[in-house]
């Protein structure tokens, strides 16, 4: 069996034809692949920004705010209704319920922010508020007389510098400089 020189090189040329448009068409799903994953990207950014500008309105302190202003305006209200001659008691008395329970929200709201701080303390520097860096634990075994114990280590450090490891505290720099001011 002769093989021809043309047909072998006719069949390279197919095979290097077939190589490109495989390669090409393996390149285009990769671009495409590419472009859903920003435009995925973008639509979760977009997403994320719409999720923080209602978090920045629902935050406690616009919701503090709020509740304070519709408290004065109750209470402005509610004495132009005592001062009117023809306003009834009915309508003093609504006013009255209306300014309670506004108070009681700013009261439950107060005391909502309140917990949230004490369960914050936790992640904050307690000397200046700095947030929480890091929070490790490792386990060191240690061989007394024949007996291995193991031994736990706690470490916590905050951004500011301030570290604490097995309970024992460093120093904040800002308490630092206050020592160093003073």
């Amino acid at each position: 069996m002769i093989i021809n020189t043309e047909t072998v090189f006719w069949t390279q040329v197919a095979s290097f034809i077939a190589f490109i448009v495989a390669l090409f068409t393996l390149y285009r799903l990769l671009v495409e692949q590419k472009d859903a994953t920003i435009q995925l990207q973008k639509e979760n950014i977009a997403y994320l920004k719409d999720q923080l500008t209602d978090a920045k309105s629902q935050s406690p302190d616009s919701l503090a705010q709020s509740l304070s202003s519709r408290i004065k305006l109750y209470e402005e209200e509610l004495l132009r209704l005592k001062q009117d001659k023809t306003s009834t008691q009915e309508q003093v008395q609504a006013k009255e319920t209306e300014l309670k329970q506004v108070r009681e929200e700013a009261e439950e709201l107060t005391r909502k922010i309140l917990h949230a701080k004490e369960l914050l303390s936790d992640f904050l520097c307690p000397y200046c508020g700095a947030p929480l860096a890091e929070k490790a634990y490792q386990e060191e075994f240690v061989e007394h007389n024949g007996y291995e114990f193991s031994i736990d280590h706690e470490y916590i450090a905050f951004e500011c510098g301030y570290s604490i490891l097995d309970g024992k505290p460093g120093v904040c720099p800002s308490q630092h400089s206050k020592h160093e001011n003073a």
